[in-house]
C-alpha cells in the first residue's frame, strides 16, 4: 500500500468539476474516486491489522476481535476522537448497524 503525502485539492466549480463530481487533484493528478478508494483500503487495513484474539466485551465469547471506531462527524468537537472498541464480527456488524440507525434518526429528526 502506498501512502500519499499530497494535501489533495479538487476543483468543485464548473467547468472543471462540481460538488458531485470533483476534478482530479490539482497537485498530484489522482482522481477523487481513486483517492476515496485508497482511503477505504487504508481504513480496512487498519481494522484488520489491529485485529486480535480475545474475549468480546459484548457477547463474552472468545473470538477474533476487530477494531471498531465510529467515524468522526462534522458536529463533533475539533479534538474529539470517537472511542475505539474491539468487537467480534457479529457484534461489529450489530454496532455498525446501530450507529448508522442512530445517525439516520438524528438526521431524520432535523
Amino acid at each position: 500500500m502506498t501512502v500519499s503525502l499530497c494535501k489533495h485539492s479538487h476543483i468543485v466549480l464548473p467547468p472543471h468539476g462540481s460538488i458531485f463530481r470533483p476534478s482530479d487533484c490539482t497537485r498530484c493528478g489522482l482522481s477523487y474516486n481513486a483517492i476515496q478508494e485508497e482511503l477505504q483500503l487504508q481504513k480496512e487495513a487498519l481494522i484488520h491489522g489491529a485485529s486480535k484474539t480475545g474475549t468480546c466485551p459484548d457477547c463474552q465469547q472468545e473470538r477474533t476481535l476487530l477494531r471498531f471506531q465510529p467515524p468522526e462527524q462534522p458536529w463533533d468537537p475539533f479534538d474529539y476522537e470517537p472511542p475505539v472498541s474491539f468487537l467480534c464480527l457479529p457484534c461489529y456488524n450489530t454496532a455498525a448497524v446501530a450507529y448508522n440507525e442512530s445517525i439516520a434518526g438524528l438526521l431524520g429528526s432535523v
